[in-house]
Order: structure tokens, then C-alpha cells, then sequence
């Protein structure tokens, strides 16, 4: 993986009463990254984990990396805490493996694969990650087609199916 950037930060609290905390940095720094803002990044704290994630908006002049209380917890990590972190560029553009139920999806209908194509990868993660949540097959798939459904009717009423 290519490393982006490295340094020390403390870990603070996203907002009060969150389970998230965060690690912050400055705009200045991301401007050197591949697509800026926009760029999907693996984090490592102290020379420990794989966080997939992206760079949200925390305070003006910031961009923030959530860390979430499993990662937290897995890690040994404490609020406040002050760590050593890496980051770098997630191989993977859209940032999130791909469920086998969508796989399967996409490869045998037409119709699920022309609106995965049409979706932005925001899209595509929210369905990746909705889909990884359930535990039962078949209602991962009775989901999934829902979604499709409802993308498909976006794009219709759009214009743009």
C-alpha cells in the first residue's frame, strides 16, 4: 500500500455522546493526497489494524478518520489517547470488499448490474455495508433487490434510465 502520511495525533471524541472518536487533520496536508479529500484510505494506529475509511469534515481546517468502538476496543485504544498513525491509499477505489450475495447479484442480472454501474461509490458502499449487517442470506438478497429497485426508480425519475 502506498503510505500518504505519517504522524501523531490524540484521539478525540466525535461529538459528545457518540460511540465514535476521531483522529484529525489538517487540510493542508490532504491537498497532497491522490483525490484530495476524496481519497479512500486505510488507517493504521500504532502499527496496528486496517481501518478502511475516508476523510469526513470535522472543524474548519480538518478532516477527521472515525474510529469506531470496536476498532477502538480491539486495539486497546482510549480517548485522549495519544497514538502513532499511518495512512495510506485503500487499494481498493471503492473502499469496502464486496459482500458475495452482491456479487452474485451483479453477475447474473442485467437489470442489478446496469444500476450498479449507474451508482456512485457512496451508493455502492452504503449497500455493501447494509448488506454485510444482516445475517441471514436470503433476506441480505430480499434487501438488496429492494435497493435495486429503489435506485432503478431514482435514475427513471432523473432521466437518466
Amino acid at each position: 500500500m502506498n503510505l500518504l502520511y505519517s504522524g501523531t495525533s490524540f484521539i478525540e471524541p466525535m461529538f459528545p455522546n457518540m460511540p465514535h472518536n476521531v483522529l484529525s487533520i489538517s487540510t493542508a496536508v490532504i491537498a497532497d493526497f491522490p483525490q484530495k479529500h476524496r481519497t479512500r484510505i486505510v488507517l493504521k494506529i500504532n502499527g496496528e489494524g486496517h481501518i478502511q475509511c475516508g476523510l469526513n469534515t470535522h472543524m474548519p481546517g480538518k478532516r477527521c478518520m472515525m474510529i469506531s468502538k470496536k476498532h477502538m476496543a480491539s486495539m486497546g485504544l482510549m480517548t485522549s489517547e495519544k497514538v502513532f498513525f499511518e495512512i495510506f491509499e485503500d487499494p481498493n477505489p471503492l473502499g469496502v470488499d464486496l459482500p458475495e450475495v452482491l456479487a452474485a447479484l451483479i453477475e447474473q442480472d442485467p437489470l442489478v448490474e446496469r444500476v450498479w454501474g449507474a451508482l456512485s461509490d457512496g451508493r455502492k458502499r452504503t449497500i455493501c455495508h447494509s448488506t454485510m449487517r444482516i445475517k441471514n442470506i436470503d433476506l441480505q438478497v430480499e434487501r438488496a433487490l429492494e435497493f435495486f429497485e429503489a435506485e432503478r426508480e431514482k435514475l427513471v425519475l432523473r432521466g437518466k434510465w
